[in-house]
């Protein structure tokens, strides 16, 4: 076994035990430079072993498969502030949408105290959240349901989309990649979510720090075709630098 591949299987090991690595805990452990961690984590996130996030990398594992009850609790804090930033654009008299994306759903006790708010969704979750809510009027889309997203899919729900105008579309995503863009893992997801975008007046991905580095499976929009981004850590430069060159606002949660 040579070096680079011994030091790949002691950073398996560790990726196992502890579901995260951090680049520079690697680099004081196995005694390599930066750029050879770096290195190692696109192998490993190349073979599907890893995912690359800021600073280091945690264990693959495909969201989209995972129970829907389980991602609610992923990242939970951080979501919640993420919602919170959301929901702080969100005014009295507004029509808007929000998708099924669970850092999408961590927005909805933040507005509920809005006037005269209409929410358009094709996701069960954000309209079982205002069945004793009445201060807002929900519409859910129409289509095939897809239990482990408790949410609607299909053309019959991109039909449905397309008979309303949105000041606001607040859209989740799976994955944010530097070179590929805003991504996804499923077809379905990535259809709903343009067609959202493109009846909103303004529209915003909401992404906490895991999203960012992932390499997703579908292209759903370009770094450039959002008006803005929410998330809640510091992003790494080759995505700040991007959005600042294509006037894409972030807002840190």
């Amino acid at each position: 076994m040579s070096f680079t591949e011994s030091r790949l299987e002691l950073i398996r090991a560790m990726l196992r035990q502890k579901q995260r690595v951090h680049v520079k805990d690697l680099v004081d452990q196995l005694k390599v430079s930066h750029e050879s961690i770096r290195r190692d984590l696109r192998e490993l996130e190349t073979q599907g072993f890893a995912r690359r996030v800021y600073g280091g990398a945690v264990l693959e594992s495909q969201e989209s498969d995972q129970p829907f009850a389980e991602r609610l609790r992923v990242g939970g804090r951080e979501k919640m502030r993420i919602g919170e930033a959301a929901g702080a654009l969100v005014k009295d008299g507004m029509k808007i949408f929000i998708d099924e994306g669970t850092t999408a759903l961590a927005c909805l006790k933040s507005i509920e105290a809005r006037k005269d708010l209409t929410i358009v969704t094709n996701s069960l979750a954000v309209a079982s959240h205002f069945f004793y809510q009445g201060s807002a009027n929900v519409r859910v889309l129409g289509g095939r349901l897809q239990p482990v997203y408790q949410a609607t899919f299909g053309p019959e729900a991109v039909a449905a989309i397309k008979e309303h105008f949105f000041d606001l579309a607040i859209i989740a995503i799976s994955a944010v990649h530097a070179q590929r863009g805003f991504m996804d893992y499923g077809e379905d997801e990535a259809i709903m979510r343009r067609a959202a975008r493109a009846q909103a007046k303004r529209s915003v991905i909401v992404a906490d720090s895991s999203k960012f580095g992932r390499l997703g499976s579908i292209h759903t929009f370009g770094l450039g075709d959002l008006d803005a981004v929410i998330t809640a850590a510091p992003l790494a430069a080759e995505f700040a630098d991007q959005f600042r060159q294509l006037k894409v606002d972030v807002i840190y949660a």
